[in-house]
């Protein structure tokens, strides 16, 4: 197997048809890994995936979309999560927990700024027992990460039944490809801590494709339009259900792999360095068999080093989830993916991973011919294709219905920022903007700590942010325009269009013809 093509050098291929009419979705650059024939099926028609889940849990409320391969059945949820994997070894995601259903315990990608969530943390853990439930209220507003999935708690929504409904990561676009048996999607990710006094600028394009031969390659684009610096990923973030797999192996760096079991606590968590490792792990029944159903985790071994300088901090950490009666009641064996990529406003990264199901013996060897192409890495896009936009009897779409009204950047180049389509659904008027919160309803959030804590001043002034009220709905990621006018003929304002409004942040913006 051919080692990894360099993903800077296939964005700028993929970049290279400027003036073509294109689809945010085709971001993704190659991954080099042919698919063997076969065939498989997606639909976005909700069916109960055939697994036991807690009863206090809705499958259809995370429901997006289901792919059965001839290996696996793939369910994804609305904030691109993975919510369900079946396959020989029966259903291998966590049965849930009602507080956070298909947010916590899923395959995902989760990140922080370590510099904002780091203090904080520090506060919590410092103070006495007695204090700490109070001191957790008082400052949970100002926790940062962001979850591919969703939020913590439920929001405001509700579903077709009136009982409350989790939010999750809205959903921008997707689209499933027969030929190429990939499902794509782009989500807008989500602050887990919500309400929350900061901002999500994180946007997540995942590809599920079905390679064949039990493969399941997942394809991400992290693209980040925030202020802040996301300075610590988990991707994956992600486990199994201990009770269908019971059984952990890791790689070594020299083609060996070893029983690995480990709780997954607030102390001595089984670790290894990615460069000490063979880019794999996984869960199997029986690892005395090679007959025996496992699944496979290739998280790859960071031979390019983009751990901006903590290359020793690259690690997989792994165990099952809490002690004692906890362990029992989560059934969840955890795996974390550690990396410490560089990702500034403005930048975007693919990142590539694969989970891999079937016989224990047959998924080691695979697992580790795909280690080579897993990773992270930056993406840059030299030039850009457009992203076309009609109107079709008023309203705003991609879809080519209607007569064509803007063309957008298909791909974020320098000094592009994201063009986003809201609903209002108090009006029923579309509205294009920049900012996926002027919608959100605000409400001042004093500052919590003590003139004494750390950045204290950075807390002042602060609002808490309701994106998920039910009068918004977040409908599509129409593309890319600039901040500021670009050098050249043929660029304009984003037109004006009857019945639509354009806020504030989208009248600034410029685009070409």
């Amino acid at each position: 197997m051919n080692r990894r093509i360099p993903a800077i050098a296939v964005a700028t291929l993929l970049a290279s048809c400027f003036g073509h009419a294109a689809s945010v979705l085709d971001i993704f650059p190659d991954t080099g890994v042919p698919s063997t024939p076969g065939k498989a099926s997606c639909s976005y028609e909700y069916k109960p995936c055939g697994s036991t889940w807690h009863a206090e849990v809705d499958e259809k409320q995370v429901f997006l979309a289901s792919v059965k391969s001839k290996d696996w059945e793939l369910g994804v949820g609305k904030g691109g999560q993975i919510y369900s994997l079946r396959g020989p070894y029966g259903e291998s995601v966590p049965p849930q927990r009602p507080t956070s259903p298909w947010n916590d315990e899923v395959w995902q990608i989760v990140v922080t700024d370590e510099s904002l969530i780091g203090p904080v943390q520090n506060y919590q853990n410092a103070m006495p027992p007695e204090r700490r439930g109070e001191v957790w209220n008082a400052t949970f507003p100002f926790m940062y990460f962001v979850h591919q999935a969703g939020i913590y708690t439920a929001g405001a929504g509700e579903d077709s039944s009136g009982a409350p409904a989790p939010f999750y990561s809205p959903c921008l676009r997707k689209r499933w490809d027969a030929k190429t048996r990939t499902l794509e999607i782009v989500n807008w990710m989500q602050q887990a801590r919500t309400p929350c006094a900061w901002k999500s600028g994180v946007l997540t394009y995942t590809a599920y494709r079905d390679v064949g031969d039990g493969i399941l390659e997942v394809n991400n684009v992290v693209y980040h339009f925030g202020e802040e610096f996301l300075s610590f990923q988990n991707i994956p973030w992600g486990g199994v259900r201990h009770s269908s797999l019971p059984h952990i192996v890791i790689s070594g760096a020299d083609g060996t792999w070893a029983n690995a079991p480990g709780i997954y606590g607030w102390t001595d968590i089984p670790t290894r360095h990615l460069v000490d490792s063979g880019g794999w792990m996984a869960w199997t029944q029986n690892p005395t068999n090679d007959a025996s159903p496992t699944l496979a985790l290739v998280f790859g071994t960071d031979e390019i080093n983009m751990s901006n300088g903590k290359r020793k901090d690259e690690a997989i950490r792994w165990g099952k989830a809490g002690t004692g009666e906890a362990a029992d009641i989560r059934d969840y064996s955890v795996a974390e993916r550690m990396s410490h990529a560089p990702i500034r406003k403005g930048t975007s990264w693919s990142v590539r991973w694969y989970l891999v199901s079937g016989d224990f013996g047959k998924v080691r060897q695979a697992a580790a011919k795909l280690a080579g192409k897993a990773g992270i890495s930056q993406l840059r896009h030299s030039s850009i294709p457009r992203q076309d936009a009609w109107v079709d009897k008023g309203r705003i779409n991609t879809e080519g219905k209607g007569a064509r009204w803007a063309s957008f950047m298909a791909f974020p180049v320098k000094d592009t920022v994201p063009v986003f389509l809201l609903i209002d659904k108090r009006s029923g008027k579309q509205v294009i903007t920049a900012d996926p919160y002027v919608l959100s309803e605000t409400e001042p959030f004093p500052n919590p700590f003590p003139e004494t804590f750390e950045r204290q001043k950075i807390y002042d002034n602060r609002v808490l942010y309701k994106q998920y009220a039910p009068h918004i709905g977040y409908e599509n990621l129409l593309g890319y325009a600039y901040a500021s006018k670009p050098d050249g003929e043929g660029v304009r304002r984003i037109p004006a269009l009857d019945g639509v409004t354009l806020d504030a942040t989208a009248k600034a913006l410029w685009v070409k013809e």
